[in-house]
């Protein structure tokens, strides 16, 4: 999709009803309560999200991959069927904010942990916006107030804030992440990344042998490694292991430097925790050498000629 499109579809969406919800992170899914809004509400969030167009209208698109990074005015826009269907659980809630129940402010607490806002009347089309970590119980009530005037005002509820940050929009068929860390943690969560590393393992061990103790500790690293668990993933999507063999990956870590007895030991992969990042790096092919200087890179942004 190009920019300008997703902008516009978005700009459209803002045109649109609001409706927002609350979420509190739980056994691997979302459980979620929509909260009622008045019309200042909803313009004020229509107005955090239109920064947003601007950054889609201007900003650089960039392929959402384990080691891409973007900068402050590029954007990762996410198509690939995969993490699509990993944000399945966003798609579903857009489609059930309108008949969600709807719950007291005076019930929130410290154990919401995101919040969605959608924008759009029809549930197919709609756009949610989502803050992880949000909203924030500022104040208890009983306390005054001025509240922009020159009145003291006695508040009898807590009062919520809400962070004008948007962290990633999830569309009907494709995903824009504005911040990388907070969308990765809830990508972890709401894809049950923990069940899944083992299965992203065996990915490389059903094509290419490993010994066991290595995989062993390759996914006690990804359990607790963002890093190393965003690389096995795109591994595993790409496939391209089912066509690789051990004599393959020897002489590809010969032809970029590396110590081929640190990755391969016999006829067996090896996996050591410090160098997790040359081993992981070797089997998504992120490694080339300068064709002037001959120097090692590490590819980033990589996208297969057309």
């Amino acid at each position: 999709m190009k920019s300008d499109d997703l902008a516009d579809e978005v700009q459209a969406r803002l045109a649109e009803s609001v409706t927002l919800c609350v979420g509190r992170l739980v056994d691997g899914g979302l459980d979620r309560e929509r909260l009622a809004i008045d019309a200042a509400a909803a313009d004020a969030l229509r107005a955090q999200a239109v920064p947003v167009v601007g950054r889609l209208r201007h900003g650089g698109a960039v392929r959402y991959t384990a080691g891409n990074e973007i900068e402050d005015d590029e954007y990762f826009l996410v198509d690939d069927a995969g993490t699509l269907e990993e944000l399945a659980p966003f798609r579903i809630l857009a489609a059930e904010l309108g008949s969600m129940p709807v719950a007291r402010p005076a019930d929130l607490d410290a154990s919401v942990g995101l919040t969605v806002t959608g924008f759009g009347d029809d549930d197919a089309s709609r756009i949610v916006a989502v803050q992880k970590a949000d909203p924030r119980l500022t104040h208890r009530g009983g306390r005054f107030f001025a509240l922009g005037s020159d009145v003291l005002h006695l508040l009898e509820e807590p009062v919520f804030a809400f962070s004008p940050t948007i962290d990633f929009l999830v569309g009907p068929d494709w995903a824009v992440v504005l911040r990388q860390r907070p969308f990765e943690a809830l990508l972890r969560h709401v894809s049950q990344v923990e069940q899944r590393i083992g299965g992203w393992v065996e990915s490389i061990t059903t094509h290419i042998p490993m010994d066991s103790k290595a995989a062993a500790q390759l996914r006690e690293v990804a359990m607790r490694d963002s890093r190393t668990w965003r690389r096995l993933r795109e591994i595993h999507q790409r496939g391209h292991l089912a066509h690789v063999t051990i004599e393959q990956v020897k002489g590809y870590a010969a032809r970029v430097g590396l110590d081929v007895n640190r990755v391969v030991h016999g006829d067996k992969l090896v996996f050591d925790p410090v160098d997790r990042f040359g081993f992981l790096h070797l089997l998504n092919e992120d490694l080339y050498r300068g064709p002037l200087t001959d120097d090692v890179y590490e590819a980033q942004r990589k996208m297969t000629a057309d």
